[in-house]
């Protein structure tokens, strides 16, 4: 089976973690995910260790089980036109400096 073979349905990631060790994993056929953690690997291989190559895309990540979270999302702010315009305004003048 080649990399590409599979759809996007296909390419799932797997975090699989218990409450008795302190390690997770992430098995993964994500393209951007394997970049980041590969990244993370390099730059920090004290904590984030890639375990196995499947050779068909997928990938195994370590790394420790308090570094996996999951977040409530941000709530959208309804911004009138003059609050944007001052937002604008202040971004403008901070690029400048």
């Amino acid at each position: 089976m080649s990399k590409t073979s599979l759809s996007l349905l296909e390419q799932e990631t797997i975090i699989n973690f218990n409450r008795e060790e302190a390690e997770a994993t992430i098995y993964t056929h994500d393209p951007s995910l394997k970049r980041k953690l590969d990244k993370l690997c390099s730059t920090i291989p004290d904590i984030y260790i890639k375990r196995s190559d499947n050779g068909a895309g997928g990938v195994t990540y370590a790394l420790p089980k308090n570094l996996i979270s999951v977040r409530t999302p941000r709530a959208k702010k309804n911004l009138s036109e003059e609050q944007r315009e001052v937002l604008r305004e202040r971004f403008k003048k901070n690029v400048l400096k």
